[in-house]
């Protein structure tokens, strides 16, 4: 079974996919929420996992677009516990932080956490590419919101955990065409 995300790995739609439907599974990571549906309008993958809600920053208002133009039906409903963490490259020190990568949920989901910093918030299309952005480009005093699972990936180090706003969830459905 192939299926579609928004992200790459370390994502929190990776994270969901493997947690709803195992481990036997084939990903397809694409870069946009489009992409990612088109990809099984095109029969290039079984079923797209995408999220549609978050309990600290409400609808995913481009997903919820998406899916009443189209004709796309719910197979399955996940709800995942979503843990933002902070993390740089190594060595780096929290009060050195001058700018933070992450998806705008992301953001506005840690915004009562990012208030207590002197920083300048920078969108990326996916929690998991801003961290591999970073990690690759070896970005000093610069950090990121992810998951703990793209710290490890991407060797990047934690400066703080659990920095949402309140404990989050994320919706993600399975779509397939109707």
């Amino acid at each position: 079974m192939i299926v579609s995300i928004c992200g790459i790995k370390g994502s929190y739609a990776e994270i969901a996919a493997l947690e709803m439907l195992g481990e036997g599974i084939s990903l397809l990571y694409c870069n946009s929420f489009q992409s990612a549906l088109d990809s099984v309008k095109n029969k290039r993958s079984d079923y797209a996992i995408i999220p549609v809600k978050t309990s600290n920053s409400g609808y995913v208002s481009e997903v919820n677009e998406l899916l009443s133009s189209g004709n796309w039906g719910v197979k399955q409903k996940f709800h995942l516990h979503t843990h933002h963490c902070l993390m740089a490259v190594k060595g780096q020190e929290l009060n050195r932080i001058k700018s933070v990568y992450s998806h705008p949920k992301a953001l506005q989901e840690c915004e009562l956490f990012l208030s207590k910093l002197n920083v300048s918030l920078r969108d990326f299309f996916n929690t998991a590419a801003s961290a591999k952005h970073v990690a690759e480009n070896n970005l000093l005093n610069t950090a990121v919101i992810a998951s703990k699972q793209a710290a490890q990936l991407y060797r990047l180090e934690i400066l703080a955990e659990n920095i949402e706003n309140n404990s989050d969830v994320t919706t993600f459905y399975t779509i397939v065409p109707r």
